[in-house]
């Protein structure tokens, strides 16, 4: 799974996967502008494409390494295209909700089989953080592009419509996606018969937790930050450069876990992009001016960009028989898939310094079970190789 086109096409499938989550804020925005929805509605709307993306990466676990990852893609890629068309083109509500739930079931084929497809390289910390700074990327084209251009002439349909067509226009890039898992990939260790030791095991579920409410806490600080800013008075085209700018800081964070990769371990990278998180909400909850409140979130957006790399592969890490990382996506789903309800809810009822209280606390959970799980997980792990190895060594001798 080392190869490059292998490793382009998990990139390039894990980008297109995300790409709804990356302009989250702004398809928020539009829809409410446009539809004349409500906060609680608009976080319903994208609650909805999160249970399509969860349900379908629920039962990975079963399918990821049974069905050819190629023909599923060719699969998704026009169902997630159409569905967003039809969400774009009807103002009916439950055919918006309709259209965004087949969108979530599309996109999460695509982001588990990214996903799967880099947790199988030899080097995932690397790799997830180029993923991750590849869908940054393809959000901050978007996000520069659409407020001043597409959206200005065209609106919620147009916007629906250029990301579909972004869709269709980057799916040559795939043609190095492999069939199916490559079993010369998987650890040697790989864990059969008796499986995983349940400390282990214990570790791993702790450490999906740690992924869901991460993931939890940033997507509802995320879901509207745009919003932040049309609730302060600015100006909808710069908000939409300082979003685009903000995901060129989420390109740096990620680009930084990929060149340090695990050389100063999985732990202390992630505690360090909580910690700026932390910072970062600090910052958006006192915006006096378009510059303070572009300062708070290229600061969030750096700080995502270089934890979620790493709270994925802790996962990785602990996972010696390869059957566990793949959860990890439903996890991510799970916490995005109900942090926009609950940060429409709050901000509805409370306002929008709610969200960064609750995104806060958040925050600090998802460090403190990370943490438990490594202090846990990490011994059974170097106890699980030293057996492995013992036993080679005897079936040698």
């Amino acid at each position: 799974m080392d190869r490059a086109r292998v490793i382009l096409a998990g990139v390039v499938v894990s980008a297109l996967g995300a790409l709804f989550y990356n302009v989250l804020p702004l398809f928020l925005g539009t829809a409410q502008d446009y539809r004349g929805l409500s906060d609680p509605s608009v976080g319903l709307l994208s609650s909805v494409f999160y249970v399509g993306f969860t349900l379908t990466t629920m039962t990975a676990f079963f399918w990821i390494r049974r069905w050819d990852w190629r023909w599923v893609t060719l699969a998704a890629v026009p169902l997630a295209a159409a569905a967003l068309v039809v969400a774009g083109k009807f103002d009916t509500f439950w055919i918006m909700l309709a259209g965004i739930f087949l969108a979530g079931c599309a996109f999460s084929s695509l982001y588990g089989i990214g996903t799967t497809v880099l947790g199988d390289t030899s080097q995932p910390a690397r790799w997830y953080g180029l993923k991750i700074a590849s869908e940054a990327g393809l959000g901050a084209i978007l996000l520069l592009i659409l407020p001043g251009t597409v959206i200005a002439r065209w609106g919620f349909e147009g916007m629906m419509v250029f990301m579909a067509l972004m869709l269709l226009l980057l799916t040559p890039l795939l043609f190095g996606m492999p069939a199916g898992v490559d079993e010369d990939s998987r650890d040697d260790l790989a864990m059969t018969g008796a499986g995983l030791p349940s400390r282990l095991r214990v570790a791993l579920w702790l450490a999906l937790g740690a992924v869901m409410i991460f993931l939890f806490s940033t997507t509802m600080i995320w879901a509207f930050v745009e919003r932040m800013a049309n609730d302060a008075g600015f100006d909808p085209v710069a908000t939409g450069n300082v979003l685009s700018l903000t995901l060129v800081f989420a390109v740096a964070g990620s680009l930084i876990a990929m060149a340090m990769g695990d050389r100063a371990g999985i732990g202390k990278p992630f505690g360090a992009a909580c910690l700026l998180l932390l910072a970062s909400l600090f910052l958006l909850a006192e915006v006096a001016s378009l510059s303070d409140y572009a300062l708070g979130a290229c600061v969030f957006t750096f700080a995502f960009g270089l934890g979620i790399p790493y709270v994925v592969t802790i996962v990785a890490e602990l996972d010696l028989d390869g059957r566990y990382v793949v959860l990890s996506v439903p996890a991510i789903g799970l916490g995005v898939m109900t942090a926009p309800a609950v940060g429409g809810y709050l901000t509805d009822a409370f306002g929008y310094q709610s969200i960064l209280w609750t995104g806060g606390a958040a925050v600090a959970a998802a460090l403190a079970v990370a943490a438990f799980a490594l202090s846990l997980g990490l011994p059974a792990v170097r106890d699980a190789r030293r057996q492995r190895e013992a036993e080679a060594v005897e079936a040698i001798i």
